[in-house]
Order: structure tokens, then sequence, then C-alpha cells
């Protein structure tokens, strides 16, 4: 898929985070969160068309067995009004169970309290998607 990057989001209740690949799939980079709301699929949308996005990769959130809970249902729903706004493009699911965590570690390793807010959504994004690149660059060997 070079040529067109990927997507990850990290779907939540208020905000969003956003990160996206670049063209040959190796980096993940982080976009400011978005806000969760009525503008939401129109604001994706945007960021499709000014990254030339080709796929979107969303975090599911699992719990530590590997089940999904009342958070993986509401992430799952968003996904459904996702593709019914942007139908022609592939949505895939990860799991997503300690990106949250590995992003809330390095942000205390390395940003002031003050600023993590405004941070850990979007870097969690960033985990989501290098977990997915990693992923397929381990099965295409």
């Amino acid at each position: 898929m070079i040529g067109k990057r990927i997507l990850a989001l990290d779907v939540g209740n208020k905000r969003i985070g956003v990160a996206y690949s670049d063209p040959l799939g190796i980096s993940a980079n982080p976009l400011p969160y978005i806000e969760n709301d009525e503008k939401v699929y129109e604001k994706i949308k945007n960021i499709i068309q000014e990254y030339n996005i080709g796929k979107i990769v969303v975090g599911l959130p699992l719990t530590l067995k590997g089940e999904e809970g009342e958070q993986a249902k509401i992430t799952r729903e968003f996904v459904e009004k996702l593709k019914k706004h942007i139908p022609d493009i592939d949505v895939e699911f990860i799991d997503e169970r300690f990106t949250t965590a590995l992003a809330e570690q390095h942000l205390r390793e390395t940003t002031k309290k003050s600023k993590r807010k405004k941070k850990i959504d979007s870097l969690s994004a960033v985990y989501i998607l290098k977990t997915y690149l990693d992923q397929q660059q381990f099965r295409n060997g």
C-alpha cells in the first residue's frame, strides 16, 4: 500500500486519539486528538483526505482475559457509524489492551504532569498504529 497512509484511532467517550503512518507504513506519527462530538466523522473524513489515508486501524479495548467489555461495544458501535459515513475505506480492529499503559508510562518519563492529558490519547493511537505496522512487517517478512 505504498503511497497510502494508515490512520489509527483510539476511541474514547470524549476524545479520540489520532495517529498516521508514513507512506511506506514504517513510522507512526501523532496528530492532536479530536473531540468525540457530532462532527467527529466529518473531522475523520477531513484527516483521511488531507493525509491520503487508505486504511483505518481502530484499537479494540479488550479485558486482560481477552474478552470484550462495555468500552469494546462502544468502540464497535462507533466503527459501524464510521463505516456508514466513510464506506469506501477499510477499517480493521487491533487489540489495544496495553497501549494506554505504555503511553502513560512514556509520558510519566518524558512529560510534565500538566501536559500529559492533552497527549495521552494520540500517543495511545501511535502505539496502536506501531503495533499494527510491526505485525504487518512480521507477516510480510
